[in-house]
């Protein structure tokens, strides 16, 4: 799920929710502390972030507690020009908002957004096309402040096979090593959830720094594309890196809005294979909660229509980016308190809702 220049001027299709009777962060018991990092690794914005907020938004957007969240730039297909488009119009957001929103480039971004209150927002890839097949084209865009890249969305791309890939070479190819050294030198994080687990787990060994998969599933769970193995799993985790759970129609092979209780099996599942120190939340949708109003819903089976015509879609695409009760600015307070209630550990919940994320990007992005 990204965004385009378009849609983020435009789109009417993600806007909140406006559920007023939702309980603040604060108040929620499975949160040890008032304020901590709360950190989602894949999330969209709509047309309500590019004006300054209203009292409702700004009061919907403190009840998501989020210190920051990562934004796709560019969608499965952005082009180099489109996306330098995307970059120069995003600092208007931070001029209309400058007291809520902030651009997250570094580690000391993150703890600025945390100390002040505001919520970072990371800049991030999830496609290649914007690279093409120059490889200093990473340092030009963690210039500009793009600080989490892939190796390509669902197909091949010039650095290596993608979740969908059937033909050719599946693994890495020689750009694509290429590309991940220049993340490296550039302090730029490496996120592999659409790569092809061949091309993952080659990247996984030539890695020598934390490694991410920012929103993904378990294949164990359901055997899908867009989820990951268990030995890939595992092998994220040994880089010391992260792999967030989303909440996309993957998580079970039915093709249904999907539940509470399969989101939090993958989580479960997660933590036993990566261990609490490497699994956190890559939701993969709207900030402040899916509109499922008829307008939204006309224009979200168009979308869907599109990519599937176009072959970008994945298998088991059509329901809505949302799980069943947490659609909303509530989302990460009812993952606690659902993680609380299965016996999960304050410390560990700490962990999964943002203190793990934090530790990944202080340890990849600059100082």
């Amino acid at each position: 799920m990204t965004i385009s220049r378009r849609a983020f001027i435009s789109s009417s299709l993600m806007l909140p929710l406006g559920l007023s009777s939702v309980r603040s962060f604060a108040d929620t018991p499975a949160i040890s502390k008032m304020r901590q990092f709360v950190i989602n690794g894949n999330m969209v914005i709509g047309p309500e972030f590019g004006e300054p907020f209203d009292d409702e938004t700004k009061a919907q957007l403190e009840k998501t507690g989020l210190t920051a969240f990562k934004l796709s730039l560019g969608g499965s297909r952005g082009s180099y020009e489109e996306v330098h488009e995307v970059l120069d119009s995003l600092p208007e957001i931070y001029a209309s908002n400058p007291d809520t929103l902030m651009h997250i480039n570094s580690a000391s971004d993150l703890q600025r957004a945390y100390d002040t209150r505001r919520t970072g927002i990371i800049y991030s890839f999830e496609a290649a096309t914007m690279l093409g097949e120059r490889v200093e084209r990473v340092e030009e865009f963690a210039n500009r402040g793009v600080r989490i890249m892939q190796l390509g969305y669902n197909h091949t791309s010039p650095f290596g096979a993608g979740v969908m890939s059937t033909d050719g070479p599946l693994g890495l190819s020689k750009l694509g090593y290429a590309v991940i050294k220049q993340m490296e030198e550039n302090e730029v994080l490496l996120d592999l959830s659409h790569a092809h687990e061949l091309t993952a787990d080659e990247a996984l060994k030539t890695s020598s720094k934390p490694v991410s998969m920012t929103h993904t599933g378990c294949y164990e769970i359901n055997p899908h594309q867009r989820n990951k193995s268990n030995k890939t799993l595992r092998a994220t985790a040994d880089s010391g890196g992260i792999v967030g759970i989303y909440e996309m129609s993957y998580l079970t092979a039915d093709l249904e809005q999907q539940s509470l209780e399969a989101f939090m099996a993958h989580i479960k599942h997660a933590l036993k294979i990566c261990g609490e120190d490497h699994v956190g939340i890559g939701s993969d949708t709207p900030v402040l909660g899916f509109d499922t109003g008829p307008q939204s819903m006309a224009q979200w089976n168009e979308i869907n229509r599109q990519r599937k015509e176009t072959g970008v879609a994945a298998p088991g695409e059509g329901p809505p980016p949302y799980v069943v009760g947490i659609n909303g600015p509530h989302k990460m307070a009812v993952i606690s308190e659902e993680l609380n209630a299965r016996g999960v550990a304050p410390a560990v919940i700490d962990k999964i809702i943002g203190n793990n994320f934090a530790r990944v990007l202080s340890d990849t992005l600059p100082a």
